[in-house]
């Protein structure tokens, strides 16, 4: 929401704010910084101590952020947690099928976090003097420990940039040697008994981390990221789809029970993303096809939300509704922010409509309890932008799409095509000449088409004034 605020308003207070908070949760005890991922939360007002549990949905949802955040500040420290946690989603929480699995414990041999930390002894085991007199400068390790009983947990104040201002030294120089010292510590960790796995794959969880997939991949432009995500969503298609309805769970080969609204929002929300991240039409139908069937077996056609449970499935004495942000957003909003989109890429009323009657409904609430319906606010800011629908035709679409997702561009919704399409937003849309052309629209009434994403952007920003 600050994100979305700052570039709607231009307040450099949201802004910093934003940073101050992912730079201290980056190089704090919370992320962990020799293997990457984030623990759940911290136990302390310093950001120092997790409570040392990984649990997919967070990381998910950073990688989202953390991914956003960078296309703002173009922050080292915010690729590198990026990069980092996509490293060890892959290696510690991918199962054979591409699906994700839930959590890590915290404990390992009957200790919380013993797995993450280190006594001074084996720091001196696994580094060489230098490094760990490094460590005690510059990431508070102190040989009684500086958590307790002994034991040490990595955090620090400085990035690397600071870090490298401070020591007089290039910070490519410093990056490299601090990687080096995590490389070692991984290394060295890795023989010791390794945290409980919750080997169960939820969809709304899985929906999440694609989403942070599809993000970081339009931030940076690595293959992996998109070879992640694609197989993630192959594996939701193929283990996760009961026809157009959704599953919830899956453990063991088999899946079950009927899914929640937050399942299909999440997957929804993903699939919007990977359909304007790579272009193919096919995301768009099955996000399309999902929201059919929440339309029909979640809305309450009197109030106007969405049930948390599908009408089709167990009757229950009370049907819920979910209004406010916990560690998921409210799963109403999620449907809220999906027919927003859906209604931008189609053209058709009806998601707008409902999109609207739900922010109608929220209004008051979300003026507030602002802290508590952030994700509301963010569709408040979309919703009262003047939102850009982006079209790009021709022979180097894929090329143009790379670079405009690099952008951070929360008020804009992207398609294209190399060739013809018959998507609403590329219909008439043609090459002119033959050279890949952007169409910049609001409202379905376009600027004048150009040929390189400079240009578009440049009409963005005469759009914004």
């Amino acid at each position: 929401m600050l994100l979305r605020y700052y570039h709607a308003t231009h307040t450099h207070a949201a802004l910093d704010q934003l940073v101050l908070t992912l730079d201290r949760m980056g190089m704090g005890g919370i992320y962990d910084a020799v293997g990457g991922g984030f623990a759940r939360y911290s136990v302390d007002d310093r950001w120092h101590v997790p409570h040392f549990e990984k649990m997919l949905y967070d990381n998910g949802q950073l990688l989202s952020l953390y991914s956003d955040a960078y296309r703002v500040t173009q922050k080292g420290l915010h690729k590198d947690i990026v990069y980092d946690t996509v490293t060890w989603l892959e290696r510690e929480l991918t199962s054979e099928e591409g699906g994700f699995f839930s959590a890590l414990d915290a404990d390992s041999e009957g200790m919380e976090g013993r797995y993450y930390i280190y006594t001074i002894d084996e720091l001196y085991e696994a580094l060489e003097n230098d490094e760990v007199t490094f460590l005690k400068e510059h990431f508070q390790v102190k040989n009684i420990g500086n958590w307790e009983d002994g034991w040490n947990v990595l955090i620090r104040t400085e990035d690397d940039a600071a870090l490298a201002a401070k020591l007089n030294t290039p910070e490519a120089e410093v990056r490299a040697y601090i990687r080096g010292l995590w490389t070692k510590l991984l290394a060295y960790r890795s023989p010791r008994v390794r945290p409980g796995l919750d080997d169960k794959i939820l969809t709304g969880w899985n929906g999440l981390m694609l989403k942070g997939l599809v993000e970081a991949y339009g931030a940076f432009a690595e293959p992996k990221f998109l070879e992640l995500a694609l197989r993630n969503a192959e594996f939701i298609e193929s283990q996760l789809r009961d026809g157009n309805s959704l599953y919830r769970t899956y453990k063991n080969g088999k899946a079950s029970l009927k899914g929640y609204l937050e399942d299909y929002a999440a997957v929804i929300d993903a699939y919007l993303a990977l359909h304007q991240a790579t272009f193919e039409e096919r995301w768009l139908t099955q996000a399309q096809k999902l929201t059919s069937y929440v339309l029909e077996n979640f809305l309450d056609g009197h109030e106007g939300f969405f049930f948390y449970t599908d009408a089709t499935g167990e009757a229950l004495i009370t049907r819920k509704k979910e209004l406010f942000d916990n560690v998921i957003p409210a799963s109403n909003s999620m449907m809220a922010h999906n027919l927003f989109t859906l209604g931008l890429l189609t053209g058709s009323n009806r998601y707008t409509s409902v999109a609207e009657d739900l922010m109608g409904h929220m209004q008051k609430l979300v003026m507030e309890h602002p802290r508590d319906l952030a994700n509301w606010a963010s569709l408040f800011i979309r919703y009262y932008q003047p939102t850009a629908e982006i079209a790009v035709v021709g022979p180097e679409a894929q090329a143009f799409r790379k670079q405009l997702h690099q952008q951070y561009l929360p008020d804009a919704v992207v398609v294209g095509t190399e060739t013809e399409s018959d998507l609403p937003l590329l219909e008439d849309r043609v090459a002119v000449n033959g050279q890949t052309t952007v169409y910049v629209c609001f409202n379905r009434a376009c600027q004048l088409p150009v040929h390189s994403v400079e240009e578009a952007l440049g009409q963005l920003e005469e759009a914004r004034k």
